[in-house]
């Protein structure tokens, strides 16, 4: 037997093939990385300021009047960034419950407790950032969208409650 025999190895097809689909997929995550760190400075740069008003339902009196004072930073629950600083003047009312009686009848009542339970609604507004997409929507801080009627988890320091989008206005 000849033991001084060497094989030759070749490139086959196959190997071609993997060394051409690995380099395609670094290109194109190389391509990937580099339009989204372009696209996230271009969303960062257009934030304006906004004003945000909101209410907030049947909390105590006392949390009111101690929780939503001005320059007080709230934040959204969900992602965990800023949602905005209270302004000044916050309006409050007694909380209304509504009751269906036994004949489908609604009847709203009046919040007549006393102490802790004494309950109000409260308006707030809020200075925010944010922008206005390409379909008219309100993007809070460039990538949240809120608007009217829309119901946020927000919270302080102190306080966390469910918020009502009534308004988002330009600042002026």
């Amino acid at each position: 037997m000849d033991t001084n025999k060497v094989k030759k190895t070749r490139i086959g097809a196959l190997d071609i093939f993997i060394i051409i689909a690995l380099v395609v997929c670094v290109v194109a995550i190389g391509v990937r990385m580099y339009v989204n760190s372009i696209s996230d400075v271009g969303e960062q740069v257009a934030l304006e300021d906004y004003v945000v008003t909101f209410k907030v339902l049947d909390i105590k009196d006392t949390s009111a009047k101690n929780y939503f004072e001005p320059n007080t930073n709230f934040y959204l629950k969900d992602v965990n960034t800023l949602f905005g600083t209270i302004r000044e003047g916050i309006t409050v009312n007694d909380a209304e419950k509504e009751y269906q009686m036994p004949n489908g009848d609604v009847v709203i009542a009046q919040n007549n407790a006393t102490g802790d339970l004494y309950r109000v609604d409260v308006e707030v507004s809020a200075n925010v950032k944010g922008r206005i997409d390409a379909e008219g929507r309100f993007l809070l801080n460039g990538n949240t969208y809120i608007g009217a009627n829309k119901e946020i988890e927000i919270y302080s320091k102190y306080l966390a409650v469910t918020a009502i989008i009534t308004s988002v206005e330009k600042a002026q």
